[in-house]
């Protein structure tokens, strides 16, 4: 089957997945859902505030076993997650088959609500970072704490949207150019334009329509405004709308 690179898919990741063949992506890249019912923004007025995200009410760990699978021998896991279910999901990594190598500490510089009097205001997230077999790096030794500003709750368009630099950043890390990159909750498609910014490819699942129109309209702009040298998988400029379509039926794409 042909892959989709640098396409968007409209589904459950649990059904996409399923369709794509082992040891077809360098990386799985992704900020799966916590298991922890977030609400996000509760400083702003509750009509301005984006709606929880879907299968947020439990640890969302069922995705991992086909990231396994998919995965190249030499190839990685970073899996964003929140200290209180840190460990439900570094057992869910190794019970896939992943060797955790890494515990990586965001620092987000501004901190969020919590207990405002029985609680530390909390600055930074979790992310794991595990390997299938024979990872290496591609360049020099990355640091684990990576010091990245938040954005803030008036310029979300995602409930649980990451900065963009932090993105390039751990994307550069771990991968080549040219790499094919996926993530299985795309959301709003920050890892599929820090993928192109960077030179890599991107295979995104996502399974809100919303978020999905909103990623291809971004990965749209950046195919439109990089110069073509800097984007993997350009072909022309008159291939854009290809390149930055979305696939609503998982059966257009996979067999």
């Amino acid at each position: 089957m042909d892959l989709p690179v640098n396409q968007i898919i409209c589904g459950d990741c649990l059904e996409v997945m399923k369709g794509l063949p082992d040891g077809s992506v360098n990386a799985v890249i992704t900020d799966p859902p916590y298991g922890i019912n977030y609400q996000s923004a509760r400083r702003i007025d509750a009509s301005k505030r984006h709606k929880k995200i879907a299968n947020d009410k439990h640890p969302f760990i069922w995705w991992l076993y086909d990231a396994y699978r998919i995965l190249q021998k030499d190839g990685c896991l970073i899996c964003f997650t929140r200290w209180d279910v840190q460990e439900a999901f570094r057992q869910a990594i190794e019970w896939a088959g992943f060797k955790i190598k890494s515990h990586i500490i965001w620092d987000r510089v501004h901190h969020g609500m919590g207990d405002l009097k029985a609680s530390f205001a909390p600055t930074h997230d979790i992310i794991w970072f595990a390997v299938k077999d024979c990872f290496s790096f591609p360049s020099k030794r990355p640091k684990s704490v990576i010091r990245s500003k938040r954005i803030s709750a008036n310029k979300l368009i995602h409930p649980n949207e990451k900065p963009l630099d932090l993105m390039e950043n751990l994307i550069v890390s771990v991968t080549k150019d040219k790499d094919l990159i996926l993530d299985p909750f795309l959301g709003s498609g920050t890892t599929a334009v820090a993928a192109l910014n960077t030179g890599r490819f991107f295979i995104g699942i996502e399974k809100e329509p919303k978020y999905v129109e909103i990623a291809r309209k971004r990965i749209k702009d950046v195919l439109e405004h990089i110069p073509e040298k800097n984007i993997a998988g350009r072909e022309k400029k008159r291939n854009v709308s290809r390149l930055a379509g979305v696939v609503e039926k998982q059966v257009e794409l996979i067999d």
